[in-house]
């Protein structure tokens, strides 16, 4: 049908030669690294090229970290982004806490992230708003595409969600970055040097929001726009893009499927990260901000902290190392979605459930008691009143037959 024929092949011609020599398979010692050509042969190359292939079928875009805090990598196919183990999207982001100061004295947060599986990133975005606005799902519920078109239309009309623009880049440029696999290198780099790759960064004024509230963090991109424009000698003139690989990424109206596989276009073009949730101070005040410091300290939680002044910036609340139970608790309660409370929800009506069950059972066993005990009671009443004779016929009835056969006998 119309959907084959369309892959993108690359076909490796290594080396004349079947069996090259020793010295012209290339370097072992960091081979993901080229070389630009110095100990850069077969082997170190086609590994590269191996895993260029295989990172560049689909982008992806993960935000990294937050006031230089380093979070795990996040990067899952979108069809995963739905639930997991019933929990709740809120629930299963990475939740970084951030302490809530003076407009004067605290300084915007930083949060970072790369794009990865393209070439060229065309424009880049943060985009920022509360939890309590986005649907229940995140991805769509039938078929799992993520975002699902009732995310980003909240994400993208709603006044509660902001843009934020990289900080880091040259407003000027054609593009906004270039990925690993770009032939001029990753470019930009994070302003720490914490990472090697391509990093993007923005900045959060988180002073402006009230105590407790947790946002959602999105990160999108678009990229390879140039892929769109044929090459001189492509034919006929109009025909445009024909694999998938480029339609998938570019073209918003694409749908192709055979035998139960289906690939079809972004519906905007973006490509979003799975979302990270910044919770800003804490609802209980100073006093519930040093009881989560107090935690982290003593779970050495993963965390931010100024060099200069020594104050904590972030704190990983849910890390899989130094995972803080009473703040999750905290900013789960308050979360404010029936989603997100649906958990507190179901506790307490779990233990008017059970304490109905109780009083259901313990009526019974006391009625069941009860009927035993008057049972008891009607045996000892009959084994009181028990006598042989009131097994007997009547005993003036016996003395009766006695005397009629005594005369019967004198007759006789």
């Amino acid at each position: 049908n119309n959907s084959t024929l369309r892959a993108f092949n690359m076909l490796v011609e290594t080396s004349d030669p079947k069996t090259p020599p020793r010295d012209a398979l290339g370097k072992r010692n960091q081979p993901l690294v080229s070389s630009n050509g110095e100990d850069n042969g077969h082997i170190a190359r086609n590994i590269r090229l191996a895993l260029l292939a295989i990172d560049v079928v689909e982008p992806y875009v993960s935000i990294r970290g937050v006031a230089d805090l380093t979070l795990e990598d996040d990067v899952v196919p979108g069809v995963n982004a739905r639930r997991y183990n019933g929990m709740s999207y809120f629930e299963n982001s990475m939740v970084v806490w951030v302490p809530l100061g003076s407009p004067e004295s605290s300084a915007p947060t930083k949060v970072s992230w790369t794009v990865g599986g393209a070439f060229n990133i065309d424009t880049t975005e943060l985009v920022l708003g509360p939890w309590d606005t986005l649907p229940t799902n995140l991805a769509d519920a039938n078929d799992g595409t993520y975002p699902s078109m009732e995310t980003m239309a909240t994400i993208n009309s709603s006044d509660e969600f902001v843009t934020l623009n990289p900080t880091n880049i040259d407003s000027k440029a054609q593009i906004a970055g270039r990925s690993r696999w770009h032939a001029d290198g990753p470019h930009p780099l994070a302003s720490n040097n914490g990472f090697v790759d391509l990093t993007f960064e923005a900045e959060i004024d988180t002073s402006a929001y009230s105590p407790g509230t947790k946002l959602a963090i999105f990160a999108r991109a678009k990229v390879d726009e140039n892929w769109l424009a044929p090459a001189n000698n492509v034919g006929p003139q109009g025909l445009g893009p024909a694999s998938h690989i480029v339609n998938a990424r570019r073209n918003p109206s694409y749908f192709a499927t055979n035998a139960g596989k289906v690939i079809r276009g972004k519906a905007d073009d973006w490509w979003y990260s799975v979302p990270i949730t910044l919770v800003v101070g804490a609802a209980g005040g100073p006093d519930e901000e040093a009881q989560v410091l107090d935690e982290a300290e003593i779970n050495n939680t993963p965390r931010s902290v100024d060099e200069s002044s020594q104050i904590v910036r972030a704190v990983h609340l849910n890390a899989r190392i130094g995972f803080l139970p009473h703040a999750m608790e905290s900013v789960s309660r308050g979360s404010g979605s029936m989603e997100q409370s649906l958990p507190w929800l179901l506790g307490p009506l779990s233990v008017l459930v059970f304490a109905l069950l109780g009083i259901v059972v313990l009526v019974r066993w006391r009625r069941r008691r009860l009927y035993a005990q008057r049972e008891l009671e009607r045996i000892s009443e009959e084994e009181d009143s028990f006598s042989v004779g009131s097994y007997r016929d009547d005993p003036a009835e016996d003395e009766e037959a006695v005397d009629a056969g005594a005369n019967a006998e004198d007759e006789g």
